[in-house]
């Protein structure tokens, strides 16, 4: 039956084209039969001997077993993913060919569009940009097919989508058979659309659906008879550093009769070593629903005791409604905690006191005061100015987009610990004050998440792992000749440069590519359409804005002056006032300087979270108000890395205390006189690894 439907979609097809086509002549007519008895011919063969190809056999002969299936799907995913990418490359290429075109008379072009398109005529001389685009697209529609057969889908494949693509080359075949100048001003913008919606197709697909495969997964996990494995992220132990994709799929090893159902921890959330399911509470969660999904999924023990410092009691009673009584196996990364965070605890009593003294509701009162919302409108004004004369191609505009939008991430650093306000909808708007700096949906996974919860921790934290190609922070990276220059202070500059060109573009298109970072932390919520879309929409954006608009509003040198130098300011401005709070010798101890530490300390301190939090922090110039603005709030790291949900205008206030209780229990608590020192401190360590251990 559904072979014979796939025959329909040939000939629904073959009308459809030839109907929107209109024009079409004889070779073209022939040459689109050819392609649809090639795809049908190949779906049939693949049928009739699914033993060829081994995931097709696996899919035939409903085997769901084990690590083959894993493996299978791994392999599929992998093909899936390298589609997807070449789609991107191949209909942004085709786009590009395009926007190249231009029929006005009289020689409208721009001198660099101009230019492109004479060296695309020159390179390929039977073809204009136009008809080149076309045959970009069209060729590669035709490849994928090919390519889906074989790698990515079982057949028969979907209906609609042999239907849309193969309409899709029968429309563009006839457009390359008409003289696109005849007909610029009704066949261009359709064919643009299109390309921005292929470019975009992955994104939107992604989406379609999730309400119902999160439904679908959210199945008991206490079936009788069902035997639960997992495999948890990991990474390398050994100096080499080397990543690993994450593999944290929990899959079912026994199948049930008339369905094959793979089961996995990604819909609840772990705390404690305990599983919940709140996937009811989502909606209801006072901080917003981004706040509580961030945690899906992983062991979010820490976001919760760190966002909740004043009000366990009350987070431990509604939790206990959604436990989840299947057993599922312990995380082979985490064990849970065999008593409470005894310094934690104290130092939440001790702040909540002092900020009671200050006036502040430690609840209703965590969000930024009225001064510092007014900050946060000025530097916004700024931020749209700059961009202004960016956009006009001025280098001077350039150079203040890349200083605004440094101090526009205090708004986005502060929203994205949803400590703006206790409005969550601000929150969720606030991060995206962190679009010149780095991706906001990125930023959420790797940084709110992944560099709070395990600060430091090289098997964890993506931020030891921004800079290991040019710069070693860390004894176990292993050691490359690339890193003797980390002793010149140039060198160092020169890398640190790079760091926005990296946070805002570079990772986050390994992040879509892989659906990890660094093969540490998942991007979990890449099936949410809206989600998926900011992440993809940021991405080209800030390519657009940043670093290809200035080739269109001024010469190319002034044009690579622009965009070198804005990535340079704010590039330094992130990495000087960041990375100088953890990369340091004395934030990044070895075992045998931590058992050191622990020998003569209180028991009820040893694996505190708070205190790892206050041991891999460090402050800097911590009464000074000049460096709390140009460093937008970092001078006060460990405080913020205590309370992440507290606005950073309130950190001053609890600075004293949180100081005095790290003196009480022997807490290493660093801070230094100037920004200098803490720098200093930094490149001592990173000479200290340039040299082969």
């Amino acid at each position: 039956m559904r072979s014979r439907s796939i025959r329909l979609v040939d000939i629904a097809y073959l009308g459809v084209g030839v109907g929107a086509a209109g024009l079409l002549r004889a070779q073209e007519l022939v040459l689109m039969t050819c392609i649809c008895l090639v795809n049908h011919g190949l779906s049939s063969f693949m049928r009739a001997h699914p033993q060829l190809v081994q995931h097709y056999a696996l899919f035939q002969t409903k085997d769901h077993s084990g690590k083959k299936v894993s493996a299978v799907l791994a392999a599929r995913d992998s093909n899936m993913k390298i589609r997807e990418v070449l789609g991107l490359v191949f209909f942004s290429l085709s786009l590009f060919c395009l926007e190249c075109y231009d029929n006005r008379s009289g020689g409208g072009e721009g001198a660099n569009k101009a230019s492109i398109s004479s060296l695309i005529t020159f390179i390929v001389p039977q073809q204009t940009p136009a008809s080149l685009s076309l045959l970009v697209a069209m060729g590669f529609l035709i490849f994928d097919h090919i390519y889906a057969v074989f790698f990515c889908e079982p057949p028969p494949r979907n209906a609609w989508v042999v239907l849309e693509d193969l309409v899709t080359m029968s429309v563009l075949l006839s457009a390359l058979s008409t003289p696109l100048s005849s007909s610029s001003s009704s066949l261009t913008i359709p064919i643009r659309l299109w390309l921005a919606y292929k470019i975009m197709r992955p994104t939107i697909l992604s989406g379609m659906g999730s309400k119902k495969q999160l439904k679908r997964q959210r199945i008991n996990l206490s079936i009788r008879g069902i035997t639960v494995s997992s495999d948890a992220p990991t990474k390398s132990n050994d100096n080499t550093g080397s990543k690993t994709l994450l593999s944290d799929q929990v899959m079912m090893t026994k199948a049930i009769p008339s369905a094959s159902l793979f089961l996995d921890r990604t819909m609840l959330w772990e705390i404690d070593g305990i599983y919940y399911d709140l996937m009811e509470f989502v909606n209801q969660h006072p901080g917003g629903k981004e706040a509580l999904l961030l945690g899906q999924g992983r062991d979010c023990t820490a976001l919760v005791e760190s966002y909740h410092p004043f009000s366990k009691s009350k987070v431990r009673q509604v939790l206990g409604k959604y436990r989840h009584t299947s057993p599922l196996e312990q995380p082979k990364h985490q064990t849970p905690q065999e008593q409470a965070d005894f310094f934690y605890d104290l130092l939440c009593q001790r702040v909540a006191k002092v900020l009671k003294e200050k006036r502040i509701d430690p609840i209703s009162g965590r969000g930024a005061t009225c001064g510092r919302l007014f900050y946060y409108s000025l530097i916004g004004t700024g931020v749209f100015v700059s961009a202004y004369y960016h956009a006009k191609g001025s280098v001077f505009g350039s150079f203040s987009l890349g200083a605004f939008g440094w101090l526009i991430g205090a708004l986005g650093h502060d929203a994205g610990h949803f400590s703006c306000s206790r409005h969550a909808w601000i929150n969720d708007i606030g991060v995206w004050g962190m679009t010149l700096l780095c991706n906001p949906i990125v930023w959420q996974h790797q940084h709110t998440y992944a560099h709070h919860s395990f600060t430091n921790d090289f098997d964890h934290d993506p931020d030891i792992h921004h800079f290991d190609n040019m710069i070693r922070v860390h004894r176990r990276f292993k050691h490359s000749p690339l890193f003797r220059y980390q002793t010149n202070f140039f060198f160092v500059v020169f890398a640190y440069a790079f760091v926005v060109f990296g946070t805002c573009f570079w990772i986050p298109l390994g992040v879509i590519r892989e659906g990890s970072l660094y093969g540490l932390v998942e991007w979990t919520d890449r099936k949410r359409p809206m989600r998926a879309a900011g992440m993809f929409l940021h991405l080209a954006c800030y390519f657009l804005f940043i670093m290809v608009l200035p080739f269109w509003t001024m010469s190319w040198y002034w044009a690579l002056t622009a965009v070198v130098v804005h990535l340079a300011t704010s590039g330094l401005s992130f990495a000087f006032f960041s990375q100088i709070n953890h990369i340091n010798e004395a934030s990044l101890v070895d075992d045998s300087t931590r058992v050191a530490r622990e020998a003569n300390r209180d028991p009820r301190l040893l694996k505190s979270w708070a205190v790892e939090q206050v041991e891999t922090s460090n402050n800097f110039c911590t009464n000074s108000f000049a460096w709390h603005i140009i460093s937008n709030g970092l001078n006060l790291q460990i405080e913020h890395h205590l309370f992440p949900g507290l606005n950073h205008c309130h950190l001053h206030h609890i600075a004293p205390v949180v100081q005095a209780t790290c003196k009480e229990f022997g807490v290493c608590y660093k801070t230094y006189d100037g920004w200098t020192d803490i720098f200093a401190a930094t490149l001592a360590w990173l000479d200290k690894l340039a040299e082969s251990e």
